[in-house]
């Protein structure tokens, strides 16, 4: 296991700082180790105080890492020079040869310092030679090397001008130039660039993110250009799932976040899958209503329809047989995700839905199985909302969720004009609602 340390300010909210490293690092396969060198206040509205970490216990925490194999080292916030001085110290001793990334972090968003003058001279004239990597912003790179940024061609300046003190590669983020946002990558030999649609959010520890998936790519052993892309690459992702911890504020990422709904639509769609290859052997051609099933399955906190997958040909019967149109995909279905996403408000566990036949029988069956069963009567849907292209399901919804108190195995209708009667099957995923209906048929 390969381990990176952290060297950075403590965020209370996990949006920065040390706390939004080992995130990243822990969810890219890497140990991650974190020494704050002060604790910023902050929320989701900005930072109101720093306090920094008592020097005696700073150093005495180095320390302690004296017998673990670092293999990169990342350094955020360092509040002044006497941080820079120990963690030279602590390089230098036997650690000249780990790949370093410098997140130069001067201010806040909101304007509040976190490197004092003193700091920023130290670093300049003896933390540089040290570094990998160093990662300015706009603003960072202007105060650094006191070239006025514009452009692509005063951000290479930038760049060479910060090689020639010592860093051995410079990747300028260029989200604060007129445009779209372009980070610029100087490996040393020649400029790369990376350039992306402006996201109008105001989001929290961006900086610190993509200097930690760097860090964290440099580590896994690769070459600072395509660890520099791959940085870019997640962080796309990261900053389109951006998500707000209050009503407003900052944006917050979760690396985790990410890496989970991944899984979970991988999940998702294998198990669609599974539930298929049963229906195949069961073939329940009786319970396929006229405007045919679909079975669909929720991620877990499904907030909208694309986080529901379905099959986007339905499955329909064709001489008794049933036959399932195409692979299930994310978004084939607004009719069962709108079913699942509005019991999911009420019953989150219940993240599968199937529609089928209605008859009496299939009812009286469900009783005798001790199926929880809810009726309703769509005759009583007003007629305003009759008239209105999806609304009538939204109602359904609704008025069923005010009334119940316990999850729902079933809840179904005996139809109105032009609406065929429909049973829906609900379950915790596609095989529970697929064994639903196994046990309606035996």
């Amino acid at each position: 296991m390969k381990n990176i340390l952290t060297i950075a300010g403590f965020d209370p909210t996990g949006g920065a700082g040390i706390t939004i490293d080992l995130n990243v690092f822990q969810n890219n396969g890497i140990h991650g180790l974190a020494i704050p060198t002060c604790t910023v206040v902050q929320g989701p509205f900005g930072v109101s105080k720093i306090y920094p970490t008592p020097y005696d216990t700073f150093s005495y925490m180095l320390k302690e890492l004296k017998d673990i194999k670092i293999d990169t080292i990342k350094i955020g916030v360092l509040y002044d020079e006497q941080y820079i001085e120990r963690i030279l110290d602590f390089i230098d001793d036997k650690r000249k040869d780990v790949s370093i990334v410098l997140d130069p972090v001067l201010q806040s968003k909101n304007q509040i310092e976190l490197l004092k003058q003193k700091g920023i001279l130290k670093l300049k004239e003896s933390l540089m030679p040290y570094v990998t990597v160093i990662t300015p912003n706009i603003y960072e790179a202007e105060v650094l090397t006191g070239i006025n940024i514009k452009d692509v061609r005063n951000m290479e300046k930038v760049a060479l001008s910060l090689n020639a003190m010592g860093a051995k590669s410079v990747v300028v983020k260029g989200g604060h130039i007129q445009g779209k946002p372009v980070d610029l990558l100087f490996d040393g030999k020649e400029t790369a660039t990376y350039t992306r649609e402006r996201i109008y959010k105001d989001i929290h520890g961006t900086g610190c993110v993509f200097s930690s998936l760097l860090a964290s790519h440099i580590c896994a052993g690769y070459s600072i250009k395509e660890a520099f892309f791959e940085a870019e690459y997640q962080l796309d992702e990261l900053l389109k799932q951006s998500y707000r911890i209050t009503s407003d504020g900052y944006y917050y990422m979760s690396l985790g976040k990410t890496q989970f709904k991944s899984a979970q639509r991988w999940e998702v769609i294998n198990t669609l899958k599974k539930a298929a290859e049963i229906i195949y052997k069961l073939n329940p051609f009786e319970l396929v209503p006229q405007v045919q099933m679909n079975i669909g399955y929720a991620i877990k906190g499904a907030s909208n329809e694309e986080d529901v997958a379905a099959f986007p040909g339905r499955i329909s019967v064709y001489k008794k047989k049933i036959f399932i149109k195409g692979e299930p995909c994310f978004g084939a279905s607004s009719h069962v995700a709108r079913l699942i996403l509005g019991m999911m408000k009420k019953f989150p566990h219940l993240r599968s839905c199937a529609n089928i036949r209605y008859s009496e029988k299939t009812i009286e069956k469900a009783r005798q199985l001790n199926m929880n069963i809810i009726f309703f009567d769509r005759k009583l849907e007003p007629e305003d909302i009759k008239i209105i292209e999806g609304q009538s399901l939204n109602f359904l919804l609704n008025e069923i969720i005010s009334r119940i108190d316990s999850s729902p195995d079933i809840v179904y209708d005996i139809g109105d004009i032009g609406k065929e009667p429909m049973i829906r099957l609900f379950g915790k995923d596609p095989i529970e609602v697929v064994k639903k209906m196994e046990m309606i048929l035996t």
